[in-house]
């Protein structure tokens, strides 16, 4: 959902406008033409070698992952945001810059942190530029941005070869104050980028954990993060190298929704490739959005089971049976990694769409530079006409292919939109009587 990477790592502290032709070239096949719609399974793994990571095409061989590809209409897909929103993007050529020792978005004008942002802030991107991947990151970080706020009631399922082990249900809001539709809102005293709030829900040992993350908007500062134990009955500070702690015990990171949650300047960033690869969407073209109010909007999506809830299931238990589809994108493949020594990660791969900048798959090596763990990040899109548009991260799939566990977070049915919230919503008041 819009902002909700602020909600994830609230969460886990507890628990270029590319051009039409190269979005056509990826519906091409590497090899023999495919209908419309083909599954991509074992018995033809060889056809994904070159369109999905490496440790996902060993689960694809293997017969424990298969994918239900479909075409795309390319243009029909660049519409998926609003033309308000590309519109900004192209009057963004040429206006921002980087901070170069922190990679800091800075407006050109004035050589200083920009007061707001609409739109991608570097619509072409120059594989042969130094900065390239700072400024990928960057255009990912807007394009999220996009929604303004909103929040869900999601569950996070810990998932092994025997199938479920561990269930959480909680929520995530978020409100937004750069990259949203409609220019900026009138009142930001803390001179933030976005807050969020978050909470469990179910079962009984975690309900009313709760925590509170303010994103501040400038080079320099780390997420400002509370958490609140029902059972001590007060809320402490905690470190946001946290969001690459496990959430719960479970094999899902706060870091894994929309595949990066945090701020671009906590990352030294590389663009080391480009590829096509299958990217998971609910379906490849917006919700519709139903007004409760006049600043809240719901959006109704499909239940994406996972083999363990299914009989006679198909693939791995984790893997994910239906209402997911994959269509062929076009990708930067980008290196980050941390400087700061209490982050869990090393070296993370990341494979962020050329046009869309969302990220769909994410490989995760340990300090000591070895690869354990892959994040599936899915989406899908919601629109109004041409003056609004948003995209929300729906699913996670990470996988530890160390332990073989898995985790699944996300898949809600329901969502919604809010441009609106009371002023006081986002405190330490509310976490600390969540269970009042």
């Amino acid at each position: 959902m819009p902002r909700h990477s602020l909600g994830a790592l609230t969460l886990a502290t507890i628990l270029l406008a590319a051009p039409a032709a190269r979005a056509a070239d990826a519906d091409r096949s590497t090899s023999a033409p495919k209908p419309e719609s083909w599954v991509l399974d074992a018995n033809d793994w060889q056809d994904g070698k070159d369109l999905l990571p490496e440790p996902v095409v060993k689960h694809l061989q293997a017969g424990e992952y298969w994918f239900n590809v479909v075409s795309i209409d390319p243009n029909r897909f660049h519409h998926n945001y609003s033309q308000a929103f590309w519109d900004a993007t192209d009057a963004n050529a040429g206006k921002y810059d980087l901070d170069a020792k922190t990679c800091g978005l800075k407006d050109k004008a004035t050589g200083k942190i920009p007061d707001f942002v609409f739109g991608l802030p570097f619509p072409t991107i120059d594989k042969a530029d130094q900065q390239a991947g700072c400024k990928i990151a960057w255009n990912f970080t807007m394009a999220g941005a996009m929604g303004g706020g909103g929040g869900a009631t999601f569950t996070l399922n810990g998932v092994d070869t025997t199938g479920q082990f561990r269930r959480i249900k909680a929520f995530i809001h978020s409100r937004g104050y750069q990259g949203r539709h409609f220019g900026p809102l009138a009142d930001n005293p803390e001179h933030l980028a976005g807050e969020g709030l978050s909470g469990a829900l179910e079962p009984l040992d975690v309900e009313g954990v709760s925590t509170l993350t303010k994103r501040y908007w400038d080079w320099e500062s780390q997420d400002a993060i509370w958490a609140y134990v029902p059972s001590t009955r007060r809320a402490r500070r905690v470190n946001a190298a946290s969001r690459s702690d496990p959430v719960a015990g479970l094999d899902i990171f706060a870091d894994d929704l929309n595949c990066y949650a945090g701020k671009v300047e906590y990352y030294q960033w590389k663009l080391v490739g480009e590829q096509t690869i299958l990217a998971p969407l609910l379906q490849p073209y917006p919700f519709p959005m139903k007004s409760v109010s006049p600043t809240r909007q719901l959006i109704d999506t499909p239940y994406m089971s996972a083999g363990y809830e299914v009989p006679n299931r198909r693939g791995a238990p984790w893997w994910i049976q239906d209402h997911l589809v994959f269509v062929k994108r076009p990708v930067w493949v980008v290196e980050g990694q941390s400087s700061d020594p209490y982050y869990n990660f090393g070296k993370v791969i990341m494979y962020f769409d050329k046009e869309m900048y969302r990220i769909y798959w994410k490989l995760v090596h340990n300090r000591g530079g070895e690869y354990f763990y892959t994040a599936m990040c899915g989406y899908h899109f919601v629109k109004n006409d041409e003056t609004f548009s948003a995209v929300f991260p729906n699913l996670v799939v990470g996988v530890n292919d160390k332990t073989n566990r898995a985790a699944l977070g996300g898949r809600f049915q329901s969502s919604f939109l809010e441009q609106h919230w009371d002023p006081g919503y986002f405190s330490l008041r509310t976490i600390t009587h969540m269970t009042d």
